[in-house]
């Protein structure tokens, strides 16, 4: 069965460039030169790329989307590259970190994990496409990664959606990444609180290809996702149709495959979350640290205000952090416990 998809790429920010192919139009997102993160300025940088005209042909011959570009798509992508150290940038034996935003999101969702990295390991973070499947995402940032002559990963940081391309790279023999670091991932099933209601969020997906559809449902957004009990605060209509997106076209069930690999080979992740994640839900959260093949007791638990009640076990390729309290993003609640973790979890790598 042929899926129309009609490939807009919708941002967070404020849009300053257009380009068509087709029926794909992609937006680039503005941000000024310098971003202020803490007491610290990094620059942003911008690159140009192409990408994905390997998988277009690949699923044209599948036939697995009506419509797609006849060939490679371009993007200027904005990022930061965070290397501060000096003496270990001379040596050359800087640790590479590269991190994978949910969507919506930016780079700037990773510059507190920058900011405490920056003496201690080479951090970068790409703004990734909006409504991209997980295999462009994946197969953008290998381009992306290309294009600024990175081949090798110490530590791949995902946060929530992020975390279905970032199976996909974990996996790919033509990359080296050496750990994965969870935030408040996705799991792998459609019982997560954001998608409950999965058969809604495909019909409204598709109805947001029609312009028409768009004006109505522009006033209609909070009351439809109140009425449904999706938990997502509504800025705009493009911030949850991006999050539905990613989830409609993100293979979730598939997920499930892909974590029992990686937990199978013993590769070295760490996995943080909350109880009182409203996207993603507290069982399962913990299904997900089961599935990798943490247990109750392994577990490091720490109460709403950060203080550890169950030290977990340390001698493993998995670490499982859960918090009381941390909602869908732990790391900027609790950004001292989760940093300091990241940390002494690459220097066992």
């Amino acid at each position: 069965m042929k899926l129309k998809v009609n490939y807009l790429l919708y941002v967070r920010h404020v849009s300053h460039s257009v380009k068509k192919y087709g029926h794909i139009i992609t937006t680039f997102t503005t941000f000024k030169r310098f971003k202020s993160f803490g007491n610290e300025h990094f620059q942003e940088h911008e690159i140009c790329i192409k990408t994905c005209g390997n998988l277009y042909r690949r699923w044209r011959e599948e036939k697995k989307f009506s419509h797609l570009p006849n060939g490679d798509l371009e993007f200027r992508v904005k990022y930061i590259d965070i290397n501060q150290n000096p003496v270990l940038k001379a040596r050359n034996s800087m640790p590479l970190v590269v991190a994978i935003h949910g969507a919506p999101g930016s780079y700037r969702d990773f510059s507190g994990l920058a900011f405490h990295l920056q003496q201690k390991a080479r951090i970068i973070v790409p703004n990734f496409p909006g409504k991209f499947t997980p295999e462009e995402k994946a197969q953008f940032l290998k381009d992306f990664l290309a294009a600024i002559s990175v081949s090798q990963i110490d530590a791949l940081v995902v946060h929530s959606s992020g975390i279905y391309p970032g199976l996909q790279l974990c996996l790919d023999n033509n990359l080296v990444i050496k750990s994965l670091i969870m935030l408040c991932p996705g799991t792998y099933s459609y019982d997560m609180k954001a998608t409950k209601h999965i058969k809604c969020m495909r019909m409204l997906v598709a109805l947001s290809e029609k312009p028409l559809f768009l004006k109505v449902f522009q006033p209609l957004t909070p009351i439809i996702l109140k009425l449904a009990k999706i938990p997502v605060r509504v800025e705009n209509i493009w911030d949850p149709l991006l999050s539905m997106t990613c989830v409609v076209n993100g293979d979730v069930p598939q997920a499930k495959e892909k974590f029992h690999t990686l937990a199978q080979r013993g590769f070295p992740m760490l996995y943080a979350f909350s109880k009182d994640d409203k996207l993603i839900g507290k069982e399962m959260s913990y299904n997900l640290a089961y599935l990798l093949g943490a247990s109750d007791a392994d577990i490091h638990t720490y109460d709403k205000d950060g203080n550890i009640t169950n030290k977990g076990k340390e001698n493993s390729p998995l670490k499982v952090m859960v918090f009381e309290s941390g909602s869908h993003y732990v790391f900027w609640k609790h950004p001292d416990i989760i940093y300091k973790a990241i940390e002494e979890f690459m220097e066992k790598l």
